[in-house]
């Protein structure tokens, strides 16, 4: 009588993934960045894989390149080449990968997977310990639960708190208790004499707007949308110079609409206020010159990063806003503009980019929440405000709004009357709030000087009548 074979088990494992993520991590900035965030060398199961993306991950950490030659050099040093399978090895992971855009989703399997052979690790020694009848089983069962709860542990790492918790400091941002806290702010406050720059947020130094919104807080999600030439850009230019320069901060720009030499250009002729088109054609003249070399020495000095990638997916604008982040701190990430960002996926056709740009807002509040800082985010409005009369745009003017509405904390709208008259109130512009989740809305006015591409703070001329009153008021008889 012929004996069944039985099926070997193997511990769970997922070899196409651990190939994919790792082929992905070799042709990819992108792949690198988010499966070195997201994963560990305990994670892979073969042990080849470990050794290769324990190298690539060493890259990642000294901010090195990573492609087939340098890594298959990198191995060949620590004389692991010969034990990964050689060159055609990981020729054959970068072929295997080729241009996945589900890096994220493989990661996610490799976690399952290096979970569930982490119970069953815990299985056979709780089943060996078991077997041996000890003699306080209550002890086994605790240390039974106990590598359950370790497991655990490390897969759940933002568990809720108790609100005590908080409020005692124990489990706080800054871990100190609530009073202390309030008590510190006032002291600060008593400080400043309620200078309007006792806000709490980051300072945008657009004075009406941070008495309205104060400051732009952590993890918030800001949207700011206008019609193509409105000036959108050079305002959100003019706030990361802002916050950049005068509160001596880092501040990250993804432009995927502008290089880096026009963005540069931009900032300039803001700091120094020089004609935009003397600069380009060089017509200056000393005092300009001198103006420009000041600015320029200026910036040099401060923490301005640029991504300017034309074409970019979301996953890939999260794992280069992560390594911003650990590289710079940066403490305000502006990202121009979002129609020209795709999703995750492969979704191109017109009835899907709703969907799309839905993702797209939700990972963007996601990750705002992930690094703690506020991200503003430039968006396109629909030609309806053309048609409206006034064209003062609406919630609803939103192009292809999705879920923005829902997933944005602040949204504003930039509108310049002179852009549809002339006469109609030159050079002031209206920045409204149409949503703000922490506070109220409403509009501030805003100068503009076209010159320079440049916002600032608007101050009312008063008016003659105004200006005798206050100057001959001492003539008055008593």
């Amino acid at each position: 009588m012929l004996k069944k074979l039985q099926k070997i088990k193997t511990a769970p494992n997922s070899k196409e993934s651990e190939m994919m993520v790792l082929g992905c991590m070799l042709t990819s900035t992108n792949g690198l960045n988010t499966a070195a965030d997201n994963l560990e060398e305990v994670d892979f199961y073969f042990s080849e894989h470990k050794i290769i993306f324990r190298i690539l991950k060493e890259a990642y950490k000294k901010d090195r390149p990573a492609d087939v030659h340098i890594i298959g050099l990198e191995l060949k040093r620590q004389n692991y080449l010969e034990e990964v399978g050689g060159i055609p090895y990981l020729t054959t992971l970068a072929q295997y990968a080729g241009t996945s855009a589900y890096v994220e989703e493989y990661i996610e399997i490799i976690k399952d997977k290096s979970i569930l052979r982490k119970m069953l690790n815990a299985s056979q020694l709780i089943e060996k310990t078991v077997f041996e009848e000890p003699e306080d089983v209550k002890q086994a069962l605790d240390e039974a639960q106990t590598k359950f709860f370790n497991i655990s542990q490390s897969v759940n790492l933002h568990e809720g708190v108790l609100i005590k918790d908080v409020i005692s400091g124990l489990k706080s941002e800054k871990n100190i208790p609530y009073l202390k806290e309030l008590q510190q702010r006032q002291e600060l406050y008593l400080q400043r004499k309620g200078d309007d720059s006792a806000i709490s947020g980051l300072p945008t130094h657009m004075i009406d707007l941070d008495k309205m919104i104060n400051g732009f807080s952590n993890s918030n999600l800001m949207i700011l949308a206008a019609r193509p030439a409105m000036g959108k850009t050079a305002l959100a230019l003019n706030i990361a110079e802002n916050i950049c320069f005068k509160n001596n901060t880092a501040v990250g720009i993804f432009s995927l609409e502008m290089t880096t030499e026009q963005i540069v250009h931009r900032i300039i002729c803001s700091q120094s206020e020089v004609e935009s088109e003397k600069i380009k054609t060089g017509s200056l003249n000393g005092s300009e010159y001198q103006k420009i070399v000041q600015a320029v020495n200026y910036i040099q000095t401060k923490k301005l990063i640029i991504d300017d990638q034309p074409t970019m997916k979301i996953t890939d604008l999260r794992a280069r806003a992560r390594r911003m982040k650990e590289a710079y701190d940066v403490n305000l990430i502006v990202i121009d503009y979002l129609q020209l960002l795709s999703g995750s996926g492969n979704l191109k056709s017109m009835e899907n980019r709703q969907i799309e740009i839905s993702e797209i807002s939700r990972m963007l509040k996601n990750l705002a929440r992930e690094l703690n800082i506020p991200i503003l985010c430039l968006s396109q409005l629909s030609r309806r405000v053309e048609e409206r009369q006034g064209h003062r745009p609406m919630m609803s003017d939103l192009r292809e709004s999705g879920s923005l509405e829902q997933d944005s904390d602040l949204v504003f709208f930039l509108l310049r009357r002179e852009y549809y008259d002339p006469y109609d109130k030159p050079g002031q512009a209206e920045l409204i709030i149409a949503k703000n989740r922490h506070g109220s809305v409403g509009s501030v006015n805003l100068t503009f000087r076209k010159d320079v591409a440049k916002f600032d703070n608007f101050t009312p001329m008063s008016s003659p009548s105004e200006e005798n009153d206050e100057a001959f008021s001492h003539f008055s008889p008593e």
